[in-house]
């Protein structure tokens, strides 16, 4: 996805005609006035590489300051084949620490350089208490303070989780929020949508990415779209 100030994010396909994104990358160029119905013709969503589809409307979480995601619906429905292929959307919660998610995206490498390839990475569900610490400091309300070792601060509360490093000491950056964390669950043999990145800064300079947990936003997801 290309916001119109080209800058370049992720977004997540779970059905033929609905993505679901973070409502940062949706607000990429503007300011948080800005309606939705402003944000939608603003913006260019490729599936894959280079197919070009056309957004009918984007809808935010209505706390959405807090809960950093977003839905994205298309005018037609995707063609679906091996290629491109929607995520499903979990019935349970899968985040439990240790377990390895796979995290694919088009966002910045190693190098800093934006990739030409798809590329992913397996990151292990971390302790979230770990996590608070790190980006503030303490998991005691009053006695928080922003640390980030990359100068920006993550949300972090109920509705998110953090992953750590890979085992090469890799993860995620610029450019892959909106990436889902992909939890295979082996007894069904399906792939799930467990978390939606919203902390794509780290770049394994911090020590953790953080991302919307999909279970705790699964209800307002299924309505909207519902409703839509």
């Amino acid at each position: 996805m290309v916001s119109h100030n080209n800058l370049t994010s992720g977004a997540t396909l779970i059905n033929e005609q609905w993505l679901l994104t973070t409502a940062k990358n949706l607000f990429l160029g503007h300011d948080n006035t800005t309606k939705a119905k402003d944000i939608a013709p603003t913006l260019r969503l490729y599936v894959g590489r280079k197919q070009l589809v056309e957004i009918e409307k984007v809808l935010l979480h209505p706390d959405y300051s807090e809960v950093d995601i977003g839905l994205i619906k298309l005018r037609e429905k995707v063609p679906t084949d091996e290629t491109v292929m929607p995520i499903c959307l979990p019935s349970k919660d899968y985040v439990e620490v240790g377990r390895v998610g796979y995290v694919s995206g088009w966002g910045r490498n190693a190098n800093f350089i934006f990739t030409e390839h798809l590329k992913y990475i397996m990151l292990p569900v971390a302790d979230q208490d770990k996590c608070v610490k790190h980006y503030e400091g303490s998991t005691v309300p009053e006695k928080k303070t922003p640390k980030s070792p990359v100068g920006v601060q993550p949300i972090l509360n109920e509705h998110t989780f953090c992953a750590g490093l890979s085992k090469y000491q890799e993860d995620t950056c610029y450019g892959d929020a909106g990436s889902a964390f992909a939890i295979h669950d082996e007894a069904d043999d399906t792939w799930y949508a467990a978390g939606i990145l919203s902390f794509d800064k780290s770049c394994a300079t911090a020590e953790y990415g953080v991302y919307v947990k999909v279970s705790s936003i699964l209800d307002w997801v299924q309505k909207t779209i519902a409703d839509n």
